[in-house]
């Protein structure tokens, strides 16, 4: 039985601890292949043998642990946002806060205490018990429930820490109620009150940045129309868009978005494309030409006969990708990954440690207290677990509003480190679509009788060149002779026999296994080959008659595309199928020294195997068919948008818009989001080394530096709120 993949939503995740120990968790059942618990989505992947265990186990497993699994939602069901929860909280909590905080320093803010010690204690006891246990309960039970399996995360911590101070109080109090005790008192309710304040304002705060990275995919659900149009019987019926099927005719008026894939029948609209490609100018559509669902119809009305509806749309596909992009990891992440598997254990014991040092030198310092609970409070494994993943929602997202769709976070680290760039010619760093541009008989009379003999020969044949012959042929009208017995050279030319004469169209190397002899011709030819176009010779009875060249012009884009690329000091490669002169014209005339010739369409995985195997990181550039094992064989394959569904399968960026200025915009953002989680690494790490240290009191004695648990709890909603606003300026960088 092959392997199963499930994809989970899991609610209950506090911090980077608590997706390394479901990830734990699900390892060590038997069957499970591999798991992947992203804490910024809230998510998993999931990858098991069905013959070993069933997805009921793992749904068990996960709730055992204390989180509550559950399946992704249907593909167009609204993106779930975890802020307005954390923000009732957040303020329910800050109602009873701000009193208890106040009543504290009432010696400080109005020059005396507002109450006797008794009754202070009481009203703070009474205002701080909803704060932790109302507002903040879903810390304590977490940290309850993880302690029951012998556990501990950040919800342990800082349970650990807020209880410790709230537990010294209440009994301070109880002491001051039965001793009858009239002196003033150190409570520290105010501390535990702040503490769980802090860490509920941080989430808050959090909480709307995660949602703010994953807008990409809520606004690429909102593209989708909740009805449509349909045309029965030629009258016009609006449908609920979950009733459209494929094969209907809908029709768009001006302004509406298109309700699915498909293709126009009637009309001329000028469509938005810009929320799907990033293209911002509308394209002018006709008859025939395919619409994807979720663009904008301009200001003519159309009908289209459907092709994709529901999960099997272009629009569908998008959402899907950048959905898995997200919750992919990068390599860079593996060290976090294993640093917060072992944090929460080790703060704990160092916490325990700072209580034994404090008790052992100076009992009496109020840091016997509170510098175990500012340990407890400022580590953060938070910031650890969200360097990484906020940084790939955030990245993932502007590429994907720019149309470029990115599988994964681990294909954003791989671009960053490409050493060779390969690029397939005809129809990647060209347009793809030849046009005669010479023809070039031995005798000038038989130019129609040779461009008659290649067209009918050709006549089917889907080969560009061939479409490109035959649309020559039209032009000029000469009358198709019937053809039959077609013999195709894949890369080389083809054989039939037309008007019962054997033709022959093809390159140099096919005249030449044939023993036709082109001699005579071989200098022109050479000529226009330098010039960058291709040339096709005919045939007919093992005489050659003169050849046809054809050009394809290059992209407007592509020298500049290419210069910038050699600038980062990248390595380009040309792979064609065009003869040795052609590929050298090409490459001069967009200023690429390196190329590959007459390859074969199964030669180009080989020649991607073989940089490889040098020691270099390959990235592939490709459109067609043939170009799939290449781009699957790369260490980054990127596919064209306008290329067929085998290639873009098998590539791991996308480029819808099918302009290679796109490439350059992929490499950039690539390059901004792993230095963004270099960044936040470096940030998240440097915060711990330095916040440990200093909030044990290892500095106080040198130079009366220490931290109270207030101050620890705001720096660690601030280290976790750095690392998430500073993944988001990718939302706005300049990609130029």
């Amino acid at each position: 039985m092959p392997q199963k993949t499930i994809d989970l939503k899991i609610d209950g995740m506090h911090c980077a601890a608590c997706a390394a120990g479901i990830e734990k968790g699900l390892g060590k059942l038997a069957g499970i292949n591999g798991a992947q618990v992203n804490y910024a989505t809230g998510s998993a992947f999931v990858e098991f043998e069905p013959s070993l265990i069933d997805e009921s186990k793992i749904f068990r497993e996960i709730s055992d642990l204390g989180y509550s699994p559950q399946k992704k939602k249907a593909l167009f069901s609204p993106v779930d946002r975890e802020s307005p929860e954390a923000r009732k909280k957040f303020l329910t909590a800050l109602v009873f806060a701000l009193p208890v905080i106040a009543l504290s320093m009432g010696d400080m803010l109005f020059g005396s205490e507002l109450l006797p010690p008794k009754i202070k204690g009481i009203v703070l006891l009474i205002l701080t018990l909803p704060v932790m246990f109302y507002a903040g309960r879903g810390i304590f039970s977490d940290a309850w429930h993880q302690l029951l399996h012998f556990r501990a995360n950040m919800n342990s911590l800082i349970a650990l820490g807020s209880l410790a101070a709230f537990i010294y109080s209440t009994v301070r109090l109880i002491g001051i109620l039965i001793t009858d005790e009239a002196a003033v008192v150190d409570y520290y309710f105010e501390t535990s009150a702040a503490i769980i304040i802090l860490i509920l304002f941080g989430r808050y705060l959090e909480s709307r940045s995660k949602d703010k990275a994953r807008d990409a995919i809520g606004a690429l659900l909102r593209l989708r129309p909740g009805r449509a149009t349909a045309v029965i019987d030629n009258v016009e019926t609006e449908i609920d868009i979950e009733e459209v099927k494929a094969g209907m005719i809908l029709a768009v008026k001006p302004g509406e978005k298109i309700p699915a894939d498909g293709t126009i029948t009637k009309g001329v609209p000028s469509v938005n494309e810009s929320m799907v490609t990033g293209e911002s100018v509308p394209v002018e559509k006709s008859a025939g030409d395919k619409v994807i669902g979720g663009s904008i119809n301009g200001n003519s009305s159309f009908r289209f006969k459907v092709t994709g509806t529901g999960e099997n749309t272009f629009l569908a596909n998008i959402v899907r990708l950048v959905s898995e992009a997200q919750n992919k990891k990068a390599p860079v992440q593996r060290l976090a990954d294993k640093i917060a598997g072992i944090f929460v254990p080790i703060v704990l014991l160092i916490a325990v440690v700072t209580l034994a040092a404090w008790f052992i030198f100076d009992r009496t310092s109020p840091l016997l207290l509170t510098a175990p609970v500012a340990v407890l409070i400022i580590a953060c494994p938070c910031a650890l677990g969200l360097a990484t993943p906020t940084a790939i929602l955030a990245g993932t997202g502007r590429a994907a509003r720019r149309g470029i769709f990115i599988r994964g976070g681990d294909i954003l680290e791989e671009a960053v480190k490409a050493t060779h760039i390969v690029f397939d010619k005809t129809g990647t760093l060209t347009e793809g679509r030849f046009s005669v541009v010479g023809m070039h008989p031995i005798d000038e009379d038989n130019e129609e009788k040779m461009l008659q003999l290649a067209a009918s020969a050709e006549s089917g044949s889907r080969h560009p060149l061939a479409l490109a012959i035959k649309e020559k042929a039209i032009e000029r009208n000469p009358e198709l002779l019937p053809g039959g017995d077609v013999e195709e050279f894949p890369g080389f030319g083809l054989k039939a026999e037309v008007g019962g004469r054997q033709v022959l169209v093809g390159n140099a190397a096919t005249m030449q296994k044939n023993s036709i002899a082109v001699e005579s011709l071989k200098e022109a030819a050479g000529g226009e080959m330098a010039r960058g176009r291709t040339v096709v010779y005919v045939a007919v009875e093992n005489e050659v008659l003169g050849f046809i060249s054809l050009a394809d012009n290059i992209r407007e884009e592509a020298p500049g595309v290419l210069s910038s690329i050699n600038q980062s000091g990248r390595e380009i490669i040309i792979l064609t199928g065009d003869n040795h002169q052609t590929a050298a014209g090409v490459a001069a005339s967009i200023g690429v020294g390196k190329f590959e010739a007459e390859v074969k369409p199964d030669q180009k995985s080989l020649i991607i195997d073989t940089y490889r195997r040098a020691g270099n990181k390959v990235m592939m550039i490709g459109d067609g068919i043939n170009d799939a094992p290449a781009l699957a064989a790369a260490d980054i394959g990127v596919a064209m948008g306008s290329g067929t569904d085998v290639a873009i399968e098998s590539a791991d960026i996308i480029l819808v818009k099918s302009d290679l200025g796109s490439l350059l915009e992929a490499l950039k953002i690539s390059e901004m989001t792993y230095g963004t989680i270099r960044q936040n690494l470096f940030w998240a790490f440097f915060y711990n080394i330095i916040a440990i240290p200093l909030a044990a009191g290892l500095f106080y004695p040198l130079f009366g530096w220490s931290l109270s648990p207030v101050i620890a709890a705001g720096a660690m909603a601030f280290s976790s709120l750095f690392v998430v606003t500073n993944s988001l300026r990718l939302l706005k960088v300049d990609l130029k």
